[in-house]
Parts: C-alpha cells; structure tokens; sequence
C-alpha cells in the first residue's frame, strides 16, 4: 500500500507585513525623531544618521539638535590637572568613566605629545603647551581638533610680556600667562599676562591672535586688596570678550578685553562667603556661578553686572546616593562637606568633592546623572575636556546612492 506523504502547509511570507509596519514608524519623520531622541550619545547619533539621506537630514536638523543636546549633553572625556607645589608633577591627563564609545575621542585628548599641557578647552579644540627639553627655549603652542584627526596646528610665539614693568617693584612680584581659545574661529586665541605685588597691585597685559597675527598689546592697572597666594589660584574664565577672575572679597573681578578697563561683579549674597566659587561660560549670554552650601548645590544665572537669578539647587547626598558613600560629614565641623572644584560649559556638568571621603564625583546637572571619577584632587587648575558640539555628520554628496531612501 503506498504511503501518503503530507505536504507542510507554509504559512503566508511575515516580510511584506512587517516591512510595511517598519516603514508605517520610520517613514513618520515625528516618530524617527523620538526614537532618535532615545540614543544616549552623540556619537551614536551620527551612526545612526548614516542610515540614509532623510535620517541624516532628519538628526541634523538645529531644531531636534536643540532638543537632542537638553537631553544628552556632550559627556566629559578627561580632565586636564595642573599640580602646583614642589615634588608634584606638572601636569597629568586624569580619564573620566566613560562608554567605549567615547573612547576614541579620550585618546586624542591624552595622545599629547611629551612635556605639554592643556591651557584651554573650547567645544572641540584643545589649546596644549609644548616645553622643550632645553629650559632656554621658549614654550610653544598648537591647537589640536578633539574632532578630525587632522596634525595639530602651531601658533606663532606669543609677544613677550612688559607687564612687570606696570606695577609698583621693590616687593614681591609674580607672574603667570595664559592662553585662552577664542569663540570666532578655529585660530583665534587671547595673550594675558597677569602681574600681581605685595602692594596689592594687579596688571593685565594682554593681545588676540587674529589670522595668524599676534594684534596689538593693552594693558590695564587696578587694586586687588587680598593675599598674593589667593590671586595665584585663583579661578578665572573668558567668556566673549570679558576675562573674569574670582576673588576673595565678595565680587568678581572683570576685564574688559574692548575698553582694557577693570570692573567689578558683585556676587549673591548667599555666595560671598563660599570658598569655592566656580564659574561657566553660558551658550548666549551672561555668566553661571555655581557654589555648595552644606550638601546642596546652588547654580546661578547672572547678567555679568551683578544680577543674578538662581536657577536650580542640586542636593548632592541625593544625586550620590547610589555610590555607597561611608562618610559624609568631615571630622572638622569647620570645614565644609562639600567642594565644588571644576564646572562644564552652560553649567551642564560639575565635578564636586565629598571631603569626608575623599571622593571626586562628576554630575549631570540634567538629568542628575552621577560618574565616580577617583579619590581627592589636590590640584589647583583643573580643565574638564568635554566633546564638541554639534556633532559632525557626512557630506549628504558622499553618502551611498544605494543607501538613499
């Protein structure tokens, strides 16, 4: 008898279904926003835009960046520290927690070369020292891109320093340049040197490299009533074309870089006291200040005259709390719990002490995200180096035409 073989019954093909579900979502241009939205960083943004032509237009658009970066503010890559004290190293590279995928980006920013520095940080560029060997030769200075890998770009030697000569001799002199990248371009970049006395004296001598010229040098002469030691390390920023600079006397002291004139910033009165007084360079206009009291953090919105607002208040035993911190409070009833010592641009970061600990901690103060980032730093400069802004996508031109969508 023959034996009857079954036939499978093969059910209708799920493909030309689900791909029209697929195409339903991603064909909604709202809707590919909002999934884009759910992507936790920038780089990851990019990959994603290389899906095809809409999606690149879709995640380049300055609306949804707006929207994209309140969500996922650019992450710290590392922080530059400068030690000051004898037996201290000069300067070191120290590697914030991150995803892998920003690690590429870190080891730009540490693949410096030997015997550099970082003196500025600004969306993207890094502006590194170079010291020679040879201690009779003068330091020299390049811009390096955080985003192309592209040779560091060399800057012409800065004009020498007069600006000893403007302040009272006789006493204890001191002196210290910086070099401060500038908003305009990729190459612009501000000269100060400060000269500071026992007299208390302070002078500014500075100028701006435009187009690869070292422009014309100003100088600017003021009273600074507190210690030599406090003006050493003191916190400073530029921000457009005003240099600010804290100080221990409840104000903030500004230099106009277009009237090369002194002026004052009186600080909060809830602020004029705290020791550890940070500042940030907004996205448009006016100045951040960001201090602790007690285990809150207090950010600031100011208009650079000496109106402020607060804007938001951070407790850092909450934001911590997931850290597992076995001390909170220091022996010394004195001294305080809580160290505010770097902040990001647009006041989307801070990197805050916890004394009794010993514990340096990063937080975003978005979404209150909080990194560990290693014990007590005893330095008195330190720069975070955070990734650039906006991101950067492909040429539409160069993408694949069998990609296009």
């Amino acid at each position: 008898m023959a034996r009857r073989t079954k036939r499978k019954r093969h059910a209708p093909s799920p493909e030309p279904a689900a791909a029209a579900a697929v195409a339903s979502v991603l064909g909604d241009d709202d809707l590919l926003a909002e999934i884009l939205l759910r992507l936790d960083s920038p780089t990851w943004l990019v990959r994603a835009a290389l899906v095809c032509r809409r999606w690149i237009r879709r995640a380049s658009d300055p609306a949804f960046l707006r929207r994209f970066r309140a969500l996922h503010p650019p992450r710290v890559l590392v922080l530059s520290v400068i030690e000051i004290g004898f037996g201290c190293s000069p300067h070191r590279l120290v590697p914030v927690p991150r995803t892998p995928e920003l690690a590429a980006a870190a080891r730009r920013a540490l693949g410096a070369p030997p015997r550099s520095g970082v003196c500025d940080c600004r969306n993207g560029r890094l502006l590194i020292d170079i010291k020679d060997c040879d201690r009779t030769k003068p330091t020299t200075y390049a811009i390096r891109s955080l985003l192309r890998r592209v040779p560091d770009k060399p800057l012409p030697q800065p004009p020498p320093s007069m600006s000893s000569s403007l302040v009272r001799s006789g006493g204890i002199c001191h002196a210290r340049r910086r070099l401060l990248l500038l908003d305009d371009d990729a190459m612009s970049c501000l000269c100060l040197n400060l000269t500071y006395n026992d007299v208390h004296e302070i002078a500014a001598e500075f100028s701006i490299l435009q187009s690869g010229v070292w422009g014309i040098e100003r100088s600017a002469v003021t009273k600074l009533p507190q210690s030599m030691m406090d003006t050493m390390v003191a916190h400073d920023l530029l921000v457009g074309t005003k240099f600010y600079m804290m100080t221990t006397l409840g104000y903030i002291l500004g230099l106009d870089l277009i009237t090369a004139r002194f002026f004052t910033v009186e600080l909060p009165d809830e602020a004029r006291n705290c020791k550890t007084l940070k500042l940030s360079r907004p996205r448009h206009s006016g100045l951040y200040l960001i201090h602790a009291k007690g285990f809150q953090l207090h950010v600031w919105h100011g208009d650079g005259l000496g109106q402020w607002a607060l804007v938001d208040t951070i407790s850092v035993r909450d934001a911590c709390a997931h850290l597992k911190v076995r001390r909170w409070v220091p022996d010394d009833a004195r001294t305080a719990p809580v160290l505010v010592v770097a902040a990001g641009d647009n006041a989307e970061f801070v990197f805050v002490e916890l004394v009794a600990s010993g514990l340096v901690c990063c937080i975003q103060l978005g979404d209150r995200a909080v990194e560990k980032v290693g014990p007590r730093m005893r330095e008195d400069f330190i720069c975070p180096i955070a990734m650039g802004w906006p991101p950067i996508f492909p040429v539409l031109s160069k993408l694949v035409k069998n990609v296009d969508a």
